[in-house]
Parts: structure tokens; C-alpha cells; sequence
């Protein structure tokens, strides 16, 4: 982008800028590019994905769950982050009409179907066009389906701009405005709200709703605030609390490379960019284990999942402690006194 303006700018000549001293700083600010390809080496290619941490992934996983259960049905997709489901791992997403249209492109299918089809719209789409041309024409025309709305607090996929159901707005102030109380003020009675990061509870959730003899729209507000604006406020709050000597707790999980069996199917269900792959240290095992590599967030879907398809008991949480209590030194050095005792025995066994 910048060398592109420069390039324009020393084409266009505009009167009253110089764009010689344009492309300069351009140089300058692109300089240490070289050094830091040279530092890094190769970076392996990342497929359009959901970031690090996102609490939309949690949900295709209980999906991707629901439909190892009860059979595939039609996903209507929309506009934003959600819209990377349909890339692998979950490959979901039958149709993409617009903004806020994924119900209203639902409905256009349902006659056709067997089972309820389900679509999913972010709290942005929702107040754009979602409510008039999904949410009112589904209870004027008395259709059946399932409506998921993920509540993340922000429009995520073109910047966490604030929107009316925001916690703040641009002028700090909350707008006042909710999703729920809006969605039952226009009538919708079947409604439920689950923390995104609770796979086991949206996946029992999501079938309840796909069973329900209850007919008309069935809305699951999916709730879990945008990762990159919570690390954004998470890290500037803890900051403050190290440099006035507090206590900081950081949240990391990882994979115990003598119970990972190597199946792999947290990768397959969670597709998290910091869940990978990694050679066995066991001399006689030839599969690579599954890890956890340090751009973890400790949000826990990883290990979720793994509880919520019944897979393995190899994830575990870590707590990454910055001005540990007196408190947190003693349990710390009882703890390593009590592997201290039980590691002989098992090197022994």
C-alpha cells in the first residue's frame, strides 16, 4: 500500500507535496523488511482462517458435532468472520446471500427440505438487515428454523466498529440496545443463550433445537466477545496492574505428548492456528502428537472440544503467573516437591 501511493503520488506530481521525500520515508519504513525475513526464515502459508482464540470457531465445532449425530442439513452462511466456516476444517455454509440475509436465504430453501435449516449471523448483520428482511419476515410467514446469532459485541470482520448492542460506543457511553429483549419483542418465544466456549452445552443446545416439536423460528444467541478486541483490552488492564506490582494471571493450554494418542481429531474439530502438530519424543512412535505452540490464548476450546466429542484426556491448563503471591511460591514449590516424588517412581516403573 505504501509503495503504491509513493508510486502514485511521483506519477501524479500534485501541487504542494513532494513526492520524492514521500517515496524516502517509504524506504525508510519498509527498510528493516529484509533483516526480518532474513530473522524469521520461512513462515508457513495459513489458509483463510478464524483467528486465534475466536469464540465463533467453538460453534461450527458444536455443529460440525450436532451433524455427526443427526445427519447434515442446509447452513445458510452470511457476511463476516463466520463466513471463514466455509474453509477447512468445518467447510460449512451451503449458501452466502449478503449482509444480515442468511435467514431471509434460508427461508427462500426450506420448503425443500427435510430437516430445519439452520443459518448463522453475526450481531452486526443483525442490526444492518438481519432483524426486518430474517427476523420479521420468518414470524410474518410462520417459517421453521434455526437461527444462530453470534453475539461477539462488536461488527469484528471490518474493524470492531461499535453497534447498538456494543457494551461502549463512540462517545463511551452504552448504546443500551440488546439482541435478547429486541428478538422477544418481536415475538420470538423459542430463545436460549449459551456461552460460545461451552461446546458440550451448544451442541445438546442445537439438537434440542432441531428436535423441538416447537414450531416457528428458534433463535440460539451464541455469546462470547470478539478475541481481538478482548487481547486489546486484556493486555492494556494488565499492563497497568504489572506496573503497579499486582498479581497477573495468564491462561495457557498444551498437549501432554505421553497420552496424545496422535488422532488428531482436535486439530480436525477446532482448526485453532496455535493447535498443530509436532514429532513424537517416543523413539518408537512414528505419528506426530498434537501441541500447543505460544500464540495461545488460553481461551480453552481446544480442550473443550476434546471433552465435548469424547476424544482425550491429553489437554492441560496452565496458569502463567507474573508477581506471584507469597501464596503462589508455596504451592509452587509443594507441587514440584510432590513430582519431584512421584517422577523416580514412574522412571522406575
Amino acid at each position: 500500500m505504501l509503495r503504491g501511493l509513493a508510486n502514485f503520488l511521483h506519477a501524479a506530481k500534485p501541487a504542494g507535496i513532494d513526492a520524492g521525500e514521500i517515496a524516502a520515508k517509504a524506504d525508510r519504513l519498509l527498510g528493516h523488511k529484509p533483516a526480518a525475513i532474513a530473522a524469521v526464515g520461512d513462515i508457513p502459508p495459513r489458509p483463510p482462517n478464524f483467528c486465534t482464540g475466536c469464540p465463533e470457531r467453538p460453534v461450527f465445532a458444536a455443529l460440525k458435532l450436532t451433524q455427526r449425530d443427526i445427519g447434515p442439513t442446509h447452513i445458510s452462511a452470511d457476511i463476516g468472520c463466520h463466513s471463514f466456516a466455509t474453509f477447512a476444517p468445518f467447510s460449512m455454509g451451503n449458501s452466502i446471500l449478503g449482509y444480515g440475509m442468511s435467514l431471509a436465504s434460508a427461508a427462500a430453501v426450506a420448503p425443500n427440505l427435510k430437516a430445519r435449516p439452520i443459518s448463522v449471523m453475526g450481531d452486526g448483520g443483525f442490526w444492518h438487515n438481519g432483524l426486518i428482511t430474517g427476523v420479521a419476515s420468518n414470524l410474518f410467514n410462520k417459517n421453521d428454523g434455526v437461527l444462530i446469532v453470534m453475539q461477539n459485541g462488536y461488527t469484528s470482520a471490518t474493524g470492531q466498529q461499535y453497534m447498538p448492542s456494543s457494551l461502549a460506543s463512540r462517545q463511551g457511553s452504552a448504546p443500551g440496545m440488546d439482541v435478547e429483549a429486541t428478538l422477544r419483542s418481536f415475538g420470538v418465544k423459542w430463545l436460549r443463550t449459551v456461552r460460545t466456549y461451552s461446546v458440550a452445552t451448544m451442541v445438546k443446545t442445537l439438537k434440542e433445537a432441531m428436535s423441538t416439536s416447537v414450531q416457528g423460528l428458534k433463535v440460539i444467541i451464541a455469546d462470547g466477545e470478539c478475541q481481538l478486541a478482548r487481547q486489546r483490552r486484556v493486555r492494556a488492564e494488565d499492563a497497568v496492574t504489572l506496573k503497579a506490582g499486582g498479581r497477573v494471571v495468564r491462561t495457557k493450554f498444551g498437549v501432554d505428548d505421553e497420552i496424545c494418542t496422535g488422532d488428531h481429531s482436535c486439530i480436525r474439530l477446532s482448526g485453532c492456528p496455535s493447535l498443530t502438530v509436532k514429532p513424537s519424543p517416543d523413539p518408537l512412535r512414528t505419528d506426530p502428537v498434537a501441541a500447543v505452540i505460544e500464540s495461545c490464548v488460553g481461551c480453552g476450546l481446544c480442550g473443550e472440544v476434546a471433552h465435548a466429542a469424547v476424544l482425550c484426556p491429553s489437554f492441560y491448563r496452565a496458569e502463567v503467573i507474573q508477581n506471584a503471591s507469597r501464596w503462589d511460591r508455596v504451592m509452587h514449590r509443594v507441587r514440584r516437591a510432590v513430582i519431584g516424588w512421584l517422577a523416580p517412581k514412574e522412571a522406575a516403573a
